[in-house]
């Protein structure tokens, strides 16, 4: 609208007492301009970031429909809400609706600008903030005064229909928009074994060994139970490092791509394809859709559309909140990757959308329901008259970690109660000490988990006569630096190696075996214990081949520049041990006893003893999770176990602490400061579950000299 079609549409409503509807065509140019600013803002910088990490949509499961409305909606909806904001301003009248307008242009122009300045000056958030406001005040100033302005926007009108075009009509979006699903091969031979396949994610092998090299037995009785029936193959390792490739990898049998989507189009030759002529499929993924639709229900999809849509809308939100902060606001928001670690792989200059795309599925999976899921896919395996392909992919022990060992939660919400706790770069030992600790915690669960599928497969009759096969798509690391999944030569020894359990059906002794045998070797495996014939080429080798048997290299594909990272197997030995030694001295064994893992920090002869009676001087902590105390029942789901807060005028860190219950100290720690955000000095300490009595407990934190 031209100033002066304002100005005479401001005369004419102040003639006749109310506003004129504005014209259609008005308010078409109002639309398109509201939505190429829209686009620019907004839509265009999500379409650039989904681009770069497709693993967004194929992590939760969205349907090409999905994928389409959703891209369709974030380009279409919000301009009209722009446009349906200025005709119920314009009630008021015509100018109230061309004020509101410019309004909302200055506002888009202003987003615009946040993310160029963010990018190209070194500046306060003030001045950020304040050159982006002057910016689009500027911009809506010319607008409503100089038609070149209007007439380029107009120009501009087709922008929006171009960007989503090219989004979803070009790789990699448009194998997920119109997808080409895998469909069921013929192998060779026939089997009547039911198939268990249970992939974890984030355990490295070294977290289940306990004394003489030995699996720890009594810390874990569930891989104990599978060890002793099963082949333990105790050096085996992954291929690659983020799960929406490790875990096509094990899918498949074939090595990571950088082209290669975790989609059933772009992995067609899957364990789900090969078996799904001879097996009925219970199948359940959680961070990848190998699975084609036609073959698989992906209950990723029960929900409702707009339950879907919402979470897609939260997250992506959040993700466009960190593009377009200011930094130091930026480090206050809520971390895109805290609960799933860069699983898109993109780079690190932009925020890790797959991180986020974890979440709902991702942050819906993590965050909540592990437990439920689990056990309900267990409770789909029956026996009948044809076999079963019983696989589960299970986001355990993996972050947040939330989970005591007999299944009881130490915290009421997946993530943080402060934000940054578990995923941040540390320079205090003693924080990174918890965070082993709370891995370990988790791995019980998972342990637990495992448990209970053992006692339902005795109880249906398929133990004996199953093939099991346990395994994790790769380890996690517990450097000072903030990436603790991004595998380099220097801490390979802790995510390289993974757990991998192989029992055949019938099989009733414990063997181990020492080949080096990779993740892509674990299809190929199946198909050899169960003497069929896939019919098509793999990457891998059964790990009982010669050429497995004989390696003496590990060869791993780095991450982004898929580079292969060799390293010779006698090397590996020693820095795995070192990682071992490390984990034992710090948390001890089973055969320590089940409070040993409590254990951890300084001044341990404190443990057991009356605070007060050591003349131990109360430190003020406003605890996180405080009115929890005042009403603890042991045998609920729930126990606030994890003592965490923030010290009341508290310094640099680095003190030390005892925690008591009750009078009793049970837990002692080191404060300690976070690496990125203004959270102040910090307390993060577990205490034993068993140190609380039913109702009100006393909780206190203690200085220690």
């Amino acid at each position: 609208m031209s100033t002066a079609e304002a100005a005479a549409g401001s005369e004419s409503a102040g003639r006749s007492g109310s506003a004129r509807r504005p014209p259609l065509r008005d308010l078409l140019w109002a639309y398109l301009g509201l939505a190429v600013l829209w686009t620019f803002a907004v839509a265009q910088p999500l379409f650039d970031l989904l681009k770069d990490n497709p693993e967004f949509f194929a992590a939760r499961g969205s349907s090409g429909f999905d994928v389409i409305s959703f891209s369709v909606m974030l380009v279409v909806l919000p301009p009209a809400l722009g446009v349906a904001i200025e005709l119920l301003v314009g009630l008021a009248g015509a100018r109230a609706r061309q004020v509101a307008h410019l309004v909302l242009i200055a506002g888009l122009v202003a987003l615009i600008a946040a993310q160029a300045l963010k990018k190209s000056i070194d500046a306060s958030d003030v001045v950020l903030i304040v050159l982006s406001v002057a910016i689009g005040a500027g911009v809506a100033a010319l607008y409503s005064r100089a038609e070149p302005v209007r007439s380029f926007l107009r120009v501009l009108s087709p922008a929006p229909v171009v960007f989503l075009a090219l989004f979803l009509f070009t790789d990699p979006i448009s194998k997920l928009a119109f997808p080409d699903e895998a469909q069921a091969r013929t192998i060779g031979g026939v089997t009547q074994a039911p198939i268990v396949v249970v992939l974890l994610d984030e355990l490295p092998s070294s977290t289940l060994i306990g004394e003489g090299d030995r699996l720890d037995t009594r810390r874990f009785p569930g891989f104990a139970e599978l060890a002793r029936n099963a082949t333990w193959f105790r050096n085996a390792y992954t291929v690659y490092d983020s799960t929406e490739r490790a875990q096509p990898a094990i899918m498949d049998g074939n090595l990571p791509a950088k082209d290669k989507l975790p989609t059933s189009s772009d992995h067609p030759n899957s364990i789900f394809s090969l078996f799904a002529k001879t097996h009925r499929l219970n199948v359940s993924e959680e961070a990848t859709s190998i699975c084609s639709r036609d073959l698989c229900q992906d209950q990723r999809l029960d929900e409702s559309y707009g339950t879907r849509l919402k979470s897609m809308s939260e997250d992506l939100g959040l993700v466009w909140l960190h593009v377009v902060s200011p930094p130091d606001m930026e480090a206050d928001l809520a971390s895109v990757s805290e609960n799933w670690g860069n699983f898109g792989g993109a780079s690190e200059v932009k925020p890790n959308l797959g991180s986020t795309g974890a979440e709902r599925n991702t942050r819906a999976n993590l965050n909540g329901g592990r437990e439920a899921r689990f056990e309900g896919w267990i409770e789909q395996i029956r026996p009948g008259s044809r076999p079963s392909l019983n696989f589960k992919h299970t986001l355990l022990p993996h972050v947040p970690w939330q989970y005591l060992p007999d299944a009881r939660r130490y915290r009421r919400q997946a993530n943080d109660a402060i934000p940054g706790l578990s995923n941040q770069a540390f320079k205090w030992q003693s924080q990174l000490n918890v965070l082993l600790q709370r891995h370990f915690l988790q791995t019980g669960f998972a342990d637990h988990e495992l448990q209970e599928l053992w006692k339902h497969l005795k109880r249906e009759g398929l133990w004996d006569k199953s093939l099991i096969v346990v395994a994790a798509d790769h380890g996690v690391a517990f450097p000072q630096a903030r990436e603790r999944r991004r595998l380099t030569r220097a801490n390979a020894a802790e995510i390289a190696p993974v757990p991998l359990f192989v029992k055949a059906p019938g099989q009733k002794r414990a063997k181990t075996d020492d080949a080096w045998v990779s993740t892509i070797d674990i299809l190929p495996t199946i198909f050899d214990v169960l003497n069929l014939n896939p019919r098509v080429k793999m990457d891998g080798r059964s790990a009982y081949s010669d050429e497995v048997q004989q390696r003496q290299t590990l060869h791993i594909l780095l991450r982004n520049s898929f580079e292969k990272l060799d390293i010779p197997a006698a090397d590996f030995v020693r820095e795995q041990q070192r990682i071992i030694d490390r984990n034992q001295a710090l948390l001890g064994t089973g055969s320590d006893g089940g409070g040993r893992i409590y254990r951890v920090g300084p001044h341990q002869a404190l443990l057991g003893k009356s605070a007060d009676e050591e003349g131990l001087q109360p430190l003020d902590v406003d605890l996180a999770y405080g009115p929890d105390y005042e009403n603890v029942q042991p045998d609920s789901p729930f126990v606030p176990a994890h003592v965490v807060g923030r010290v009341q005028d508290g310094g640099d860190g680095g003190r030390d602490i005892a925690v008591a219950v009750n009078g009793k100290i049970v837990g002692v720690g080191e404060t300690f400061t976070l690496a990125v955000g203004d959270e102040g000095e910090l307390v993060s300490v577990l205490v034993p579950p068993e140190s609380f009595r039913r109702g009100r407990n006393d909780m206190r934190v203690y200085l220690v000299p």
